[in-house]
């Protein structure tokens, strides 16, 4: 992992295609989401980036970076790759062990998307997570409840 230059609420990383590099991004968005008061979020944005990460890795194509980062109560974050397929939800089967990957991220984030890289083939799989109150609800940027 080559870590980018970044301000002190955003990081963003390079990522070598290697084994280890998956875990390595989890202990790395755990320890910065810590140092960022966001304790509350940090398992749930980990499983979140090791899904978008694994999925970069073994569909995607060489660059693959890894962004994060963070506004009042929110973290957003971003996998971008140069390879040229599209993820799409899929039905996997109870036995399955691939396919549910971003039914997974889908369900730990409030919102997440795809938008084609600007300069040739490509894809960012981009995403947000808001902490929740005590109350149970979602809280917005803002401040706000969400329901």
């Amino acid at each position: 992992m080559i870590g980018i230059p970044s301000c002190p609420r955003e990081i963003r990383w390079e990522l070598r295609a290697e084994p280890g590099v998956t875990a390595e991004c989890r202990a790395v968005v755990r320890e910065r989401l810590a140092e960022w008061d966001l304790h509350d979020l940090i398992d749930d944005v980990a499983i979140v980036v090791t899904e978008l990460v694994a999925n970069a890795l073994v569909h995607g194509a060489a660059p693959v970076r890894l962004a994060l980062g963070t506004a009042p109560d929110t973290v957003t974050g971003s996998v971008a790759d140069g390879g040229a397929g599209w993820p799409r939800l899929r039905q996997a089967g109870a036995e399955s062990e691939h396919g549910r990957g971003l039914r997974i991220v889908a369900a730990l984030t409030d919102a997440w998307g795809v938008v084609p890289l600007p300069a040739g083939p490509g894809k960012t799989i981009w995403f947000t997570r808001t902490r929740v109150s005590a109350e149970g609800h979602r809280v917005s940027a803002e401040g706000h409840r969400g329901e």
